[in-house]
């Protein structure tokens, strides 16, 4: 079905481009960058039911895409946007479609969806670290630079070490680890449009991990963002949006809150290297992140 393209972006590391269909639907069409470390991980028929498995009711979903040319995936979702993108553009919560409060009862859901995920057994295929945790582990061991930055120069001696243990950690294999996203990022998940429900896009990086490490990676870009945009919104705003997705979780969410303090400091040291890395003259942004992970490492760390 031919369609008209509404969105297109790239970095090294990811390109995007996003097709409006006659019917009034949108085709995503994601694949790695031309710098990109590795491919997407394989998606087998199994585990696309497992993951389907995951979100059997009404609300948010997990949406799996389907094999495309050159390594890409290709998903019919129901919006043009992503909620990385109305944060971005209209600095803050507000401007998401539904404002706060649809953004709110969102991430409860994607909270709720990951519990699910996670309680998923985990498959032989999917016993794998996640593609992000690889890329960082050989950043903090020295084996690689970010745009010629060690993760030193980014975020300080002493923030190297408990990150590096951290990523070791996630890496594996660990009996506790479970069925994982790998990657839920607000740049994936696309708000309800209309009837349809807000989805997350998931199979690219689907893993084994520690319980916390979805969690982890959604809690530090709304960090991030709260950083970035703070002044746009009152700090409570942001913290409601953290205990929605933490409440959505459930079961014993006072440990996931206290564990997800290590996925988050991984997550915000990643985006400072996938700064540097995969975006050109962005060094000072990445310093900006760093500074920012050295923050929540220190944090973690105490």
């Amino acid at each position: 079905m031919s369609g008209v393209v509404v969105d297109a972006y790239a970095t090294g590391l990811l390109s995007t481009t996003v097709t409006a269909l006659p019917d009034g639907s949108h085709r995503w069409l994601r694949r790695p960058g031309a710098g990109a470390p590795q491919a997407f991980a394989p998606l087998t028929a199994g585990l696309r039911e497992l993951v389907e498995e995951a979100s059997p009711g009404p609300g948010a979903r997990l949406l799996t895409g389907d094999p495309a040319p050159d390594g890409a995936r290709a998903y019919a979702a129901p919006g043009p946007y992503s909620v990385a993108h109305w944060l971005i553009t209209g600095g803050g919560p507000h401007a998401v479609p539904g404002g706060h409060s649809a953004l709110t009862a969102t991430l409860r859901e994607v909270g709720a969806l990951l519990a699910a995920l996670h309680g998923r057994p985990v498959p032989e295929e999917a016993r794998r670290p996640a593609r992000a945790v690889v890329r960082l582990h050989a950043w903090l061991s020295g084996r690689t630079t970010a745009g010629g930055a060690t993760a030193a120069d980014l975020l300080g001696e002493a923030a190297v070490a408990p990150l590096l243990t951290w990523a070791t950690q996630a890496l594996g294999p660990a009996d506790g680890h479970v069925l994982s996203h790998g990657a839920p990022g607000l740049g994936s998940l696309l708000p309800a449009a209309g009837a349809a429900p807000a989805v997350l896009l998931t199979g690219e990086d689907l893993c084994a991990a520690p319980r916390h490490f979805d969690l982890g990676w959604l809690a530090g870009e709304l960090l991030e963002f709260r950083w970035l945009l703070g002044a746009a919104a009152d700090p409570q705003v942001w913290q409601q949006l953290l205990d929605a997705l933490f409440d959505g979780y459930g079961g014993d969410a006072a440990a996931a809150r206290e564990g997800h303090l290590h996925g988050t400091a991984l997550r915000v040291a990643l985006h400072a290297h996938d700064t540097a890395a995969y975006i050109p003259a962005s060094t000072g942004h990445a310093r900006l992140y760093g500074l920012l992970a050295t923050t929540l490492t220190e944090g973690a760390a105490a």
